[in-house]
């Protein structure tokens, strides 16, 4: 019989080390170009941990007033899980777009 329990554990500890690599490297990035992008972009990261935190509580917590309470729990997560990424994508694409134009303009 496999033990899923250690899978998701293993699969959330792998999620939060990413996320926290991923927030480390955009507080680097931001201490080194302060602008909307990289303002962004760290938000978003920032966001996203804390998106998580607060689904993982409200979820623990919904389970107390039935089914029906974790159903919109997790209806609610799903709404809110991608903003952080949509700040962070949005971020990026400004960076990115801001370093192919500084390039064009070198050559």
């Amino acid at each position: 019989m496999e033990n899923y329990e250690a899978y998701f554990m293993i699969g959330g500890g792998l999620s939060t080390l990413g996320k926290l690599i991923l927030v480390l490297a955009c507080g680097i990035l931001l201490t080194k170009q302060k602008n909307l992008a990289t303002i962004l972009m760290f938000s978003g990261s920032v966001l996203s941990i804390v998106f998580s935190l607060v689904i993982m509580l409200g979820t623990t917590f919904s389970t107390q007033g039935g089914s029906e309470s974790v159903v919109k729990v997790n209806a609610l997560g799903s709404l809110l899980t991608p903003l952080p990424y949509i700040l962070f994508a949005i971020g990026l694409l400004l960076f990115a777009a801001k370093q192919v134009k500084k390039q064009s303009q070198n050559s």
